[in-house]
């Protein structure tokens, strides 16, 4: 009865519904460095002032706030891959988004933004994502700047329905999460990451070898 049980539970846990509610509550904070996470929750904060000046519920104001932030700075369409597996990726997409990144980051004073996962293992097809980290300096301002960037990207990929996976770093113990078979593509080719990755290939080699992409 208890075998039963246990599976009736892990049911549950693996529905869309559960999945959902997982990304909602949590929105990748479980995950991001405390600096990204503390950046998150007073996004929220900050989205909840214009509800509670009008009168709304404290407890109310910050879950439209929360949802708010899930709609602006959610990963939504990655979210999409554990409800409808696949995406739609398409090698159009993956080269707009390092277009973009490539010619924006340095602007916000990013060090460097490395592409794990399927793109670095090249195995990406139309239901995964671009797994990205983003290196930035540990000051403050460069911090904030970071996140706000990572918004900015967060946005943008939301609007073209481009599945990242984003999250930042100034440590590179951060990176030790990762998985030991992946050399990542060096957006930007820092000099501590290509100390870190001497045998990286570069991100237009790498798109190349993902001959599974169309």
């Amino acid at each position: 009865m208890a075998k039963k049980k246990y599976k009736s539970c892990g049911s549950i846990l693996n529905h869309p519904a559960a999945t959902v509610a997982s990304y909602f509550v949590f929105q990748g904070m479980r995950y991001m460095t405390i600096g990204e996470r503390s950046f998150k929750l007073a996004l929220t904060l900050v989205f909840s002032l214009p509800f509670i000046a009008f009168g709304c519920d404290l407890l109310v104001s910050m879950l439209i706030a929360h949802g708010l932030n899930f709609l602006i700075n959610g990963q939504i369409p990655v979210l999409m891959r554990y409800v409808v597996s696949d995406v739609g990726l398409t090698r159009r997409k993956v080269e707009s988004a390092l277009q973009k990144i490539s010619s924006t980051a340095r602007y916000w004073g990013v060090k460097d933004v490395l592409v794990f996962g399927s793109f670095s293992r090249f195995q990406m097809k139309s239901s995964s994502d671009l797994d990205l980290r983003m290196y930035h300096r540990p000051d403050p301002l460069s911090s904030v700047l970071a996140y706000c960037y990572a918004v900015y990207l967060r946005i943008w990929a939301n609007w073209n329905f481009v599945p990242i996976d984003l999250y930042c770093f100034t440590d590179p113990v951060f990176l030790d999460r990762m998985r030991k078979d992946e050399a990542p593509a060096l957006l930007l080719d820092s000099e501590e990451m290509q100390q870190k990755y001497p045998s990286t290939l570069s991100p237009e080699e790498m798109l190349k070898r993902n001959s599974n992409l169309k």
